[in-house]
C-alpha cells in the first residue's frame, strides 16, 4: 500500500525498537511541544495512539523545497501544493501531528547528554526547513526513488540540521532527539484521509462520540463521579444538559496498532475510554459492576469489548491476520443500533435501575451499568458523532484538570513537609507555564477587524469552549 502525501493523505504512526521495547513517536502539543515515546510492547497496558498520529501533507523533491524556501517570492509558498501525489524515497516530508495540527521539527533547543543533538518537537508553522524530514530506505529491498510503502523501515533525516530522527534510552528514560545515530522506523498504518472522505456517516477507530441509549440519555459519568471508592466510580445512562457536556464524550480504541483508525467493525476488540478523566470503561476482579480503570489496570481481560448486532451464544474470535486491516463500512453514526459485549466473560454491557436520593429534588432513577449474563431488552445504543471543537476541549480539560490536580497537591506536601524537593520533582513547572500560555490563546478574545460574520462564529466557539469548562468544574 503506497504512502500518499496528497490529500486524500494517508495517517501513520513511527514505531521503532530503538529503546530496547517497541514504542511510537507521540506528542501532546498542549502545555508542551516536545516529543516523547509511547510505548506499545505490552498489549494489557493500553497507548494512547490518538496522540501517535501523523498525516504527511507534503512531498516534495530536495530540489524543490530548496528552490522554495531560498524563494521570497509570496507566490512560491503558494505552490506548495504541487508536490507528489504518491510519496518516493529521497523524498523530503512535511509531516502533521493530527491531534495538535502543528508540524513535527527540529527545535533549536538542546535538553538531552548529547549535545551535539538538537530537541524534537511540534511548531506551529511550517515556513523554513525546521519542519521538513527527507525519507530514506532502511532495507536494501528499497532504493532512493522507489515509492514508500506502509510497513517500510524507513530513516528520517532533518533537512535544516542533517541529523536523523533518533529514538534512545538516557538516564533509563526513553527519548527521542535529532542526532547523528540512526534509528530505524517502521511506517505503521493508522487510517486512509481517502475511507474516511467516502465513508463520512462510518463509526472509525478513534473517533470521540457519546454512546445514545432509548433516544433521551447517553452514557457518562455521574458529576458526584470520584476514583476514591467503588460507590462514586460508577458509570450511568443519564439524560438532559449531559448530553452536550464533555463527561459523556468516549473514544474507541481498537485493541491493535496496526490500522488502529481503521473502521469500527463487528467482533473487533476495542477499549472504551473515557475522555475527561483518560481512564477506561471495564470491571475490576470478582465484580460485574462497570467502572473506570487507570491504565495500569485496563488489561484486555478487563476492559476488552467487542460490539455485536444481536445477542447470541456465538462466540466469535478472530484471528490477528484478520483484525489487523482497515475493515468494512458496516457501522454507521444515528443508524446502526449496537450490543456491546465484554470479551472475557461473554457478558453483555446492560444496567440495573436504583432509586437515589438527591438534594433538592428527592427520589430519583439511576441506571448504573453492569455486566449481565443475559442483559435486557433495551441493552442496544447508537452513537452520536462530537463535534471536532468539543473533542478537542475535552482533551484539554482533561490535560489540565490533572495537571493542576498534582499542582495542588505538590503545594500541599510542600507546605507539610517545608521542604521543595519533593514539589520539583513531582510538577513539570515548565508543563505548566507553557499550559497556562496556550490556555489563555484558548479563550482569547476575537480581534477588532474580524467581519461581523466571523466574529460571531468566534464568539460562538468561545462561548462553547467556556461553558464546557465550566460544567467540569474547572
Amino acid at each position: 500500500y503506497p504512502l500518499c502525501a496528497l490529500p486524500p493523505t494517508t495517517m501513520v504512526a513511527l514505531s521503532c525498537t530503538g529503546t530496547g521495547e517497541r514504542v511510537c513517536l507521540s506528542a501532546e502539543g498542549f502545555g508542551n511541544r516536545q516529543c516523547f515515546l509511547e510505548s506499545i510492547a505490552d498489549k494489557n497496558i493500553p497507548p494512547d495512539l490518538s496522540q501517535c498520529v501523523f498525516v504527511i501533507e507534503q512531498a516534495l523533491s530536495v530540489r524543490a523545497l530548496q528552490e522554495i524556501i531560498s524563494s521570497n517570492d509570496a507566490e512560491a509558498g503558494k505552490g506548495l501544493g504541487s508536490g507528489h501525489k504518491t510519496l518516493l524515497y529521497g523524498n523530503a516530508i512535511l509531516l502533521r501531528h493530527s491531534n495538535s495540527d502543528m508540524y513535527l521539527a527540529c527545535l533549536s533547543s538542546s535538553s538531552s547528554n548529547d549535545k551535539l543533538a538538537f530537541d524534537v518537537g511540534l511548531q506551529e508553522q511550517s515556513e523554513g526547513e525546521a519542519c521538513w524530514w527527507t525519507v530514506h530506505p532502511a532495507s536494501k529491498q528499497r532504493s532512493e526513488g522507489e515509492k514508500v510503502r506502509v510497513g517500510d523501515d524507513v530513516i528520517f533525516v532533518s533537512v535544516a540540521t542533517e541529523r536523523y530522527l533518533q529514538a534512545t534510552k538516557e538516564n533509563s528514560q526513553s527519548i527521542v532527539n535529532a542526532s547523528f545515530h540512526v534509528t530505524q522506523w517502521n511506517v505503521s498504518p493508522f487510517g486512509t484521509g481517502l475511507s474516511r472522505l467516502k465513508n463520512q456517516p462510518c463509526v472509525f477507530g478513534n473517533d470521540v462520540l457519546r454512546f445514545t441509549h432509548a433516544g433521551d440519555e447517553c452514557l457518562t459519568i455521574p458529576s458526584s463521579w470520584s476514583l476514591e471508592s467503588s460507590e462514586t466510580n460508577i458509570i450511568v445512562y443519564e439524560g438532559g444538559s449531559v448530553m452536550q457536556q464533555a463527561r459523556s464524550l468516549w473514544r474507541l480504541e481498537l485493541a491493535r496498532t496496526k490500522w488502529a483508525g481503521g473502521y469500527i467493525n463487528w467482533y473487533h476488540p476495542m477499549r472504551i475510554r473515557h475522555i475527561t478523566t483518560g481512564l477506561y470503561l471495564g470491571v475490576k476482579e470478582d465484580s460485574n459492576d462497570l467502572c473506570l480503570l487507570p491504565k495500569e489496570e485496563a488489561t484486555l481481560a478487563a476492559t476488552c469489548f467487542y460490539l455485536r448486532e444481536v445477542k447470541d451464544d456465538n462466540k466469535v474470535i478472530l484471528e490477528d491476520k484478520d483484525l489487523e486491516v482497515i475493515g468494512v463500512p458496516n457501522v454507521r453514526y444515528d443508524d446502526v443500533t449496537v450490543i456491546a459485549q465484554h470479551m472475557e466473560t461473554g457478558f453483555w454491557l446492560s444496567y440495573k435501575a436504583y432509586q437515589v436520593k438527591k438534594k433538592n429534588v428527592g427520589l430519583v432513577e439511576e441506571k448504573r451499568l453492569l455486566l449481565h449474563e443475559e442483559g435486557r431488552m433495551d441493552d442496544g445504543c447508537e452513537f452520536a458523532r462530537s463535534q471536532d471543537e468539543e473533542a478537542r476541549t475535552a482533551r484539554v480539560i482533561r490535560k489540565c484538570s490533572a495537571l493542576f490536580n498534582s499542582f495542588i497537591v505538590g503545594l500541599e506536601v510542600m507546605i507539610n513537609s517545608k521542604s521543595t524537593e519533593t514539589f520539583l520533582q513531582d510538577c513539570n513547572l515548565t508543563e505548566m507555564v507553557g499550559s497556562l500560555d496556550d490556555l489563555n490563546n484558548y479563550f482569547v478574545q476575537p480581534e477588532d477587524d474580524l467581519s461581523h460574520e466571523d466574529r460571531q462564529k468566534f464568539l460562538k466557539a468561545l462561548r462553547n469552549r467556556q461553558d464546557l469548562f465550566q460544567e467540569e468544574g474547572i
